[in-house]
């Protein structure tokens, strides 16, 4: 484990998938990342790499060969390589090698990269094409945050809130309109029965959680993402944020990876960063 430590926060980072395991405040001791309870969800803040959610089959295609994946990738099951590790700031990687090959026919270097500055810790994934043709990809965060039944996550912006639809596989199948000109999401017990909500093109760059007594808890910044997810296992006190560059499979599509939608693609040597970051409030 990896702990980062100011004089405002205290942050954990296991270098297994990289992934994030603890925000707490100093002074009051109060956790704010979920702890990753296996009978709930034993996840607590994976990187999605090199798909968000899942494909048709479980597999695609690149030069008519099929590879399979499963669903959100290898990243978040990966050991990654611990590049840095100060006080206030972590590096890790992960690179093409044997085993992802074997599923990914791409060269690539992820790193991911955590920082403190005050009560902000901010979150850097870098992909970066090491060989010598155009890659194809997606990356997502999918942090999972303790909350309240009857907490809100309100956006930065007034948004009308129209959610893709999945079935029982995990593939988007639809869509369907929540609410129109709101900012916030009550959760509920029941708010996450159908699946995850999943919004593309917001307005919004940033959410908060706030407390069913109007107390604002954390920030989320995120920026201009395609889409932007909540999820939680229905009636469990936590709520996950996701900001996605990419986006599951619907039934319909070919199955090449060139093809999918909103696939993200990377000439060689180039590289791709995704930035955002949590605030305590």
């Amino acid at each position: 484990m990896i702990i980062l430590k100011n004089s405002s926060l205290t942050v954990k980072i296991k270098p297994y998938g990289a992934e994030l395991s603890g925000i707490s405040d100093n002074k009051t001791g109060k956790e704010y990342l979920w702890q990753g309870e296996p009978s709930v969800w034993s996840g607590q803040s994976p990187i999605l790499f090199p798909i968000t959610g899942r494909l048709l089959s479980d597999s695609f295609l690149y030069h008519d060969k099929k590879y399979y994946l499963p669903k959100h990738g290898f990243a978040r099951k990966s050991q990654f390589e611990i590049l840095t590790a100060s006080d206030t700031k972590a590096m890790f990687r992960l690179e093409a090698n044997e085993e992802t090959r074997r599923v990914y026919p791409f060269e690539f270097a992820l790193t991911a990269e955590y920082s403190l500055d005050q009560t902000t810790l901010h979150v850097l994934n870098i992909v970066k094409n090491m060989g010598k043709e155009e890659m194809y990809f997606s990356l997502g965060a999918h942090p999972a945050f303790q909350i309240a039944i009857g907490d809100f996550v309100k956006f930065s912006e007034y948004e009308t809130f129209t959610t893709l639809l999945f079935d029982e596989s995990g593939l988007s199948c639809g869509e369907k309109t929540l609410a129109k000109h709101r900012k916030s999401i009550e959760i509920t017990e029941h708010l996450f029965d159908a699946d995850a909500l999943f919004f593309s093109n917001l307005s919004s760059t940033s959410a908060k959680i706030v407390s069913k007594t109007g107390r604002e808890l954390l920030k989320i910044d995120f920026g201009q993402v395609p889409f932007v997810g909540l999820w939680a296992k229905p009636g469990a006190p936590f709520i996950c944020i996701e900001p996605w560059y990419g986006i599951c499979d619907n039934p319909a599509v070919s199955g090449k990876i060139e093809e999918k939608p909103y696939i993200q693609r990377l000439s060689p040597s180039d590289e791709f960063q995704f930035a955002y970051s949590i605030t305590i409030l």
